[in-house]
Order: C-alpha cells, then structure tokens, then sequence
C-alpha cells in the first residue's frame, strides 16, 4: 500500500520531471513559429504538434504547481487551436499572436520555475 509519503515523493519526481522539460517545450514552440510561416503541409502538421503540445502543459501544469504555466499555455492553446482543429496552415496573424502568447509564456515559466527552485510550488499536491 502507498503510504503519503509515496505519494509525495512520487509527485515530487513528476513535478521534477516537468519542471526540467518546461524551457524545451517553450524553445521548441518557438521553433515551430518559424516552420509555420512557411506554409504547406508541413506546416499544418507541426501546428498540430504545437497545439498538442501547448494542451498538454495546460492540462498538468496546474495540477503539478505550475500555475502561470497552465494559464499562458491554455492561452497560446487557444490562439493556434483553430487552425490546428481545422487542419489547415495557420494564418500570418495566427502565427504573430500565438508569438505574442509564447512570449507570455515564457515569462509564465520562468516565474515559476523561479518559484519551484524555492521550493514555493502554487496549489501543488
């Protein structure tokens, strides 16, 4: 039987785990601004990606303490979501406003990771 402590110490490798991932996953998506701009089909796949990968840090980011992260990651979501939804190249001003998020983003995860490294984790388990 898992006792608390598991548990903890089992959350404690998770949020660790994401934590050290966080600032690739923002490199990455700005990489793919980039492929985007360039049109075709690859750029409606690598939208996809992008706005798979954006759900996914939406999705834990809270439940992990990571509350700026989940907040500006939903929102980039949302701004890349209809092209990724529709199957189709993002527009031009698709791709400056999901830049716009992406910088918020960024800022998002560097406040906390400044607050992980403390030890000061927001609602985490």
């Amino acid at each position: 039987m898992m006792t608390k402590d598991d548990f903890a110490d089992q959350v404690a490798r998770v949020r660790a785990r994401f934590a050290s991932t966080l600032n690739s996953k923002v490199a990455d998506s700005f990489a793919d601004l980039e492929k985007m701009a360039s049109g075709g089909l690859q750029s409606i796949e690598i939208a996809i990606v992008a706005h798979r990968r954006l759900h996914e840090m939406y999705g834990i980011a809270p439940t992990l303490g990571f509350a700026s992260t989940g907040k500006a990651a939903g929102v980039a979501r949302t701004t890349i979501g209809e092209a990724a939804k529709s199957k189709r190249a993002p527009t031009a001003a698709e791709i400056a406003a999901l830049k716009t998020e992406l910088e918020s983003l960024r800022a998002g995860v560097a406040a906390d990771l400044e607050d992980y490294a403390k030890g000061e984790t927001a609602n985490a388990p």
